[in-house]
């Protein structure tokens, strides 16, 4: 197909937003792409692909569209935001020389609050809509992303089914040989997503900078990533979505094969980046206490975090 969606514009390339904008230019989808810190990298060494499930097949992006500033990239008839949520505060003055009348909006970022921030920056009115990655993406070095476990995007918009514009962004996602699912609620999905975030991003951290299957091998562990799926669950549920028991189990039965896997927020902490703790853990717990759902487990976590990060505590 091909130039469906018009230009492009990618904010925040490292492993989510590098790996699925280069799959939607290799696809012929017209995407630029704003770098900033490895800018002079990639003019020097291109940005490459490589896909584990595919017998470590490895394909270099053609024709990259590169920019180190918001202003040379220019508007876009998509935007796509992909910067860690930690970001949010920056997100206006990175994006509005990007954005057009008709510019439309979607993030990939990890937590809850997102697309209602970008709403309240660039009007109410705007199409935005969330991409929720379920899937295992690493950002190897500067100049190449290692897909080790493809899984699948699941899009959604506040407040019901998602209009014409964005199911053909979700089309072009599945034109460039991306599992999509589409969510009939983007709550729902927010929700489940943190099943899996909130206990094994926090516990990789906590637990002193491990792996997923290290958490999978220590039966005090493990078990205090169920509990922590239990309380999400229940503050879910309190908030008008149901999470059956046996999607709490199969996160476990996902992460099995993973392997020795290093969550998105491990990797930013042992590289002494920013870690989302607000957007996960803090919208977490904040939501489930709003509707006085006890989340005992969740708090010890967030605390727990705040001291290893060093971020401050919201009152």
């Amino acid at each position: 197909m091909g130039k469906s969606l018009g230009r492009i514009g990618v904010v925040g390339p490292g492993a989510i937003g590098g790996f699925y904008g280069g799959m939607l230019a290799q696809s012929g989808e017209d995407v630029h792409f704003l770098f900033r810190s490895t800018f002079d990298d990639i003019l020097r060494g291109g940005l490459t692909l490589v896909h584990h499930r595919d017998g470590g097949r490895s394909a270099k992006v053609e024709n990259l569209h590169a920019y180190d500033s918001p202003s040379s990239l220019g508007p876009c008839d998509w935007i796509i935001v992909a910067v860690k949520a930690t970001a949010n505060s920056a997100l206006e003055d990175m994006i509005r020389p990007m954005i057009g009348p008709s510019t439309r909006l979607l993030t990939l970022q990890n937590g809850m609050g997102n697309v209602e921030n970008l709403h309240r920056l660039f009007g109410e009115d705007r199409q935005v809509m969330a991409g929720l990655c379920f899937t295992c993406i690493n950002r190897t070095s500067p100049c190449v992303i290692e897909s080790l476990l493809p899984g699948y995007v699941q899009f959604g918009q506040l407040g019901g089914r998602l209009s014409r514009d964005a199911e053909t962004m979700v089309q072009a996602f599945e034109t460039s040989g991306i599992k999509v699912r589409r969510a009939d609620s983007l709550d729902d999905a927010l929700w489940r997503k943190l099943c899996w975030n909130v206990p094994f991003n926090g516990l990789a951290i906590a637990a002193g900078g491990i792996t997923t299957d290290l958490i999978l091998a220590d039966s005090k562990l493990k078990k205090r990533a169920h509990d922590l799926m239990l309380e999400v669950q229940q503050a879910a549920y309190a908030h008008g979505v149901e999470i059956e028991d046996s999607f709490l189990n199969r996160q476990f039965e996902l992460t099995e094969p993973m392997g020795p896997y290093r969550p998105s927020s491990l990797i930013d902490f042992l590289d002494g980046k920013p870690v989302e703790v607000d957007a996960i853990w803090g919208e977490a717990l904040g939501r489930g206490l709003a509707k006085k759902v006890p989340m005992p487990e969740t708090e010890k976590l967030l605390n727990e975090l705040i001291e290893a990060t060093g971020v401050a505590k919201k009152t």
